[in-house]
């Protein structure tokens, strides 16, 4: 074996001695549901911000969470998307799928001449319910 080889080994035999076994696991997020507390607090849409082009689209996801920020499980049925673009409300100029029944959609800006910032929106429960929004800048 070429010295270049033994170093390798070396170097990840050391790696593993001081680390141990459990080395180079990445601790990730708990995104397990809880059981217990399943009392709706907030509502999260990842990602919360989000830069693309005209006729690009973008998919976003929205989570529930209870009063300890834990995962909560959501009844996809009360999910309504909607989206706008800041410079005018009453305007229409994107497609978003689907609209309800989802806990994704796609957004999609498709006029060339509206550009600047557009603000997607999931709610749950209706009016009364609980609302989130992400910030989309199109350009």
């Amino acid at each position: 074996m070429r010295k270049s080889g033994w170093y390798i080994i070396m170097t990840m035999v050391m790696a593993l001695l001081v680390t141990g076994c459990n080395g180079f696991t990445l601790s990730l997020p708990n995104e397990e549901y809880d059981q217990e507390n399943t009392e709706l607090a907030y509502l999260k849409i990842f990602p919360a911000e989000a830069e693309i082009k005209v006729n690009q689209s973008k998919a976003f996801e929205v989570k529930a969470y209870n009063s300890d920020s834990k995962l909560i499980a959501m009844d996809v049925s009360k999910i309504k998307w909607s989206a706008r673009w800041t410079t005018c409300i009453s305007c229409i100029e994107w497609t978003l799928t689907p609209t309800q029944g989802s806990a994704t959609t796609i957004f999609t800006p498709t006029n060339p001449e509206k550009t600047g910032k557009y603000i997607v929106f999931a709610n749950y429960g209706g009016t009364e319910g609980k609302w989130a929004d992400a910030d989309v800048y199109v350009n």
